[in-house]
C-alpha cells in the first residue's frame, strides 16, 4: 500500500538560456521591447521601467547593464512558464501571471484572470497566489512555483474563454 502526498501542492519549474532573451554580441532594443511588452503584465512593464529606466535603449547600456536587463526579463519569463506547469492551466496567458516584488525583495507568482465586473463572474476570485523562487547563475536562469489547485472560479473563467475561443473557430465572424 501506498501513502498518498498529504497536501495538494504542485510544483513547476522552468529554466531558460538568457541570450534567448537578449543576444550580448548584437542586443537588439527594438526586439526586446515587442517581447517585454508582448509577454510582461503592466504592471510588470513598471516594475522595468523604474528598475531600469533606459532599458529600451540597450546600444547606450555597458554589457554589465544589458545583462541585469536580460535575467531580469528572462527570471519573468521563467517563472510565468514555471506558473504555468504549477497550476497545470494551458490556457493561462502570460498576461494573466506577473510577478510581484515585495517589501524586502521577495517575490510572489500571481495569476490574475481580470473577469469583466459586467459578467456573471463578478464579485467571484480572479486572482490567486502562489510561491516563487527566481535565481540566475552565469547565463542561466531558473524559476520554481509551489501552488495550489486554482480556485474553482478562476477555472470557470477559463473554461468560458476556452468555450468563446472555440466558438470563434466554428463559426467565424463575417
Amino acid at each position: 500500500m501506498r501513502v498518498l502526498f498529504p497536501a495538494a501542492l504542485r510544483i513547476g519549474t522552468d529554466i531558460i538560456v538568457t541570450n534567448r532573451i537578449l543576444c550580448p554580441l548584437k542586443p537588439d532594443s527594438k526586439r526586446l521591447t515587442r517581447l517585454a511588452q508582448r509577454f510582461l503584465h503592466a504592471k510588470e512593464l513598471d516594475d522595468l521601467r523604474r528598475r531600469f529606466p533606459l532599458w529600451t535603449q540597450l546600444e547606450t547600456q555597458d554589457e554589465s547593464k544589458r545583462r541585469q536587463i536580460a535575467s531580469w526579463i528572462a527570471g519573468r519569463w521563467a517563472a510565468k512558464e514555471a506558473a504555468k506547469k504549477a497550476w497545470d492551466a494551458t490556457l493561462l496567458s502570460f498576461g494573466d501571471l506577473r510577478v510581484e516584488t515585495e517589501i524586502g525583495g521577495r517575490v510572489t507568482m500571481i495569476c490574475d484572470t481580470n473577469a469583466d465586473p459586467n459578467t456573471s463572474m463578478a464579485g467571484k476570485f480572479t486572482q490567486q497566489t502562489a510561491q516563487l523562487s527566481i535565481s540566475h547563475d552565469g547565463d542561466y536562469t531558473i524559476a520554481a512555483v509551489l501552488a495550489t489547485p486554482l480556485h474553482q472560479d478562476i477555472s470557470t473563467i477559463l473554461q468560458h474563454r476556452k468555450a468563446e475561443a472555440e466558438a470563434k473557430l466554428v463559426d467565424p465572424p463575417l
